[in-house]
């Protein structure tokens, strides 16, 4: 007898193959060579473990040949300009007939391995990089709890999505006037993800954090923050907008940080 939860899930993966098919976007799918994109626009690596020990470290092994398979499937993807990027379409079922392993995964809540796992760790990359080429983030999912404290964490938190196939997805729009080549490689210690455009773009962005907090609710310990998009145009403009409102349940001892600054 399927579960709850399993039940849960295929309803809304019938729901989003639903919209699939009549709400239909410009999605990206379309192959490029480097030799056409010879400027780096951003790049982004992340720890394939992030911790020595633990349970958060555990699985590694399996988590780094799930992403090297999806690593496969977004390395060389086109985005031209007006298309959208879904993290779901484009990496596709995560099975283990596709050759997917068992890592660690939050599902309904619990922490422990699932076939696919890991993946967000990409979604994370990929977000990162969609925010500091001004891409439009069409969908976005909050992650459900901080796992870790901020050792070696080199951006604010917050700054990532989950996913879920196929319902829980991360899609972006190119809303620059050129096209975009997205590239993305497991390589050992590290997992980078990098866009490349045709020439420089005429601006930088930055991630602005503010309201940062740890705070008690209900018994548990949540945190929370606001990320701004801050972009500075070559010609001199510059812009500032509310990209995230994020809060979230601690998962890790944190009862010294509750109330507490960012440390300098």
């Amino acid at each position: 007898m399927r579960s709850c939860f399993g039940l849960r899930v295929m309803a809304h993966q019938l729901r989003r193959y639903a919209d699939w098919a009549l709400h239909p976007r410009p999605w990206a799918a379309g192959r490029g060579e480097a030799a056409a994109f010879p400027a780096l626009a951003i790049e982004r690596t992340s720890p394939l473990q992030r911790a020595p020990d633990g349970a958060i470290s555990s699985y590694c092994a399996e988590k780094t040949q799930n992403l090297g398979l999806a690593c496969a499937k977004v390395d060389g993807l086109v985005i031209a300009p007006g298309e959208v990027f879904s993290f779901c379409r484009t990496v596709g079922p995560t099975t283990r007939r596709a050759g997917y392993l068992p890592a660690l995964e939050l599902r309904d809540g619990a922490l422990g391995p699932a076939v696919g796992g890991g993946l967000c760790q990409l979604a994370n990359l990929l977000f990162l990089l969609a925010v500091q080429v001004n891409a439009e983030i069409v969908e976005r999912h909050r992650h459900s709890y901080d796992l870790f404290r901020d050792a070696g964490r080199t951006v604010p938190f917050g700054c990532g999505a989950t996913v879920f196939y196929n319902y829980v997805d991360f899609q972006f729009r190119n809303t620059l006037a050129v096209p975009l080549l997205l590239r993305a490689a497991v390589e050992p210690p590290l997992l980078r993800a990098a866009l490349y455009a045709p020439g420089p773009l005429p601006f930088t962005v930055e991630i602005v954090e503010t309201d940062h907090r740890f705070f008690r609710r209900d018994g548990a310990i949540y945190r929370a923050n606001r990320l701004w998009r801050a972009v500075a145009w070559h010609d001199g403009r510059t812009t500032r907008e509310l990209l995230l409102e994020n809060e979230c349940r601690v998962r890790y001892a944190a009862e010294d940080l509750v109330d507490s600054p960012l440390p300098p």
